[in-house]
């Protein structure tokens, strides 16, 4: 038989539920009766948050400056020092010998970031229409020929010039070198037509002429002294005249 020794017990814990009940019912009815107040919209929006300091947050505190743009960068052929302005206008000049005064005449513009760029690609073209003509020689001989007739009419320039410093080394290397393009026409018309005969010995002394003009007029642009013009233009016949018979020959 079961245990009713703790009846007393159980009578007094349902005793107990009515009164916490009871209590429960009180706490709802006095939450219930309390009003809850609700702003409106505009009430809301004109409301100033005072709690907040005034430099919680100041706009002016950062700063608006716009960052710098790292592609800000020089072109990349400026950076290779390749001008395609100047290769342009030294083009022109020795095309046109008979022009009037122009930036190329000008001592500063061709002695101030002489490119050697234009120079370059004038040998290498010169030396692929030989190539193509059947001379598998000439690049060799090509570079030796540059490289002796740029030192010799350096040093030819220093002394025929008073001003020091006047005429540099790259200075002579580019005109010699944009100077070249009469010749380097010559030796395309040489892959397609033989030079040897009368008419091909006509146009290699207008060749020379043509070559050794320019390059004694920028020669005397970098110089200052227009009575010298002869006496450079025959050294450089003397060069030119060694590349057309490559041309040739």
């Amino acid at each position: 038989m079961g245990d009713f020794s703790n009846q007393d017990f159980y009578y007094n814990n349902q005793a107990e539920i009515p009164l916490q009940q009871s209590y429960y019912e009180q706490e709802y009815q006095q939450f219930s009766n309390q009003q809850l107040e609700f702003k409106t919209h505009d009430e809301y929006a004109g409301q100033q948050f005072s709690q907040f300091p005034a430099s919680f947050y100041n706009p002016n505190d950062y700063d608006t400056k716009e960052p710098e743009d790292d592609l800000d960068e020089p072109p990349l052929l400026e950076e290779l020092e390749i001008y395609p302005d100047r290769i342009l206008e030294k083009v022109l000049a020795v095309l046109n010998p008979l022009r009037s005064h122009s930036l190329a005449d000008d001592a500063d513009y061709l002695t101030k970031d002489s490119d050697l760029a234009g120079p370059v690609f004038f040998c290498l073209a010169l030396a692929v229409s030989l190539f193509l003509a059947g001379k598998s020689q000439s690049f060799s001989y090509i570079y030796g020929f540059s490289m002796i007739s740029c030192i010799l009419m350096y040093c030819l320039l220093s002394l025929m010039t008073s001003a020091q410093n006047a005429v540099t080394f790259s200075t002579v290397a580019s005109i010699l070198g944009y100077c070249l393009i009469p010749v380097v026409g010559l030796s395309f018309l040489g892959v397609f037509f033989r030079l040897s005969g009368p008419i091909g010995m006509v146009l290699a002394g207008i060749t020379v002429f043509w070559a050794s003009f320019s390059t004694s007029r920028l020669f005397v642009a970098v110089s200052g002294d227009k009575q010298q013009q002869p006496l450079i233009m025959y050294p450089s016949a003397l060069v030119y005249g060694v590349f057309v018979l490559l041309v040739l020959f």
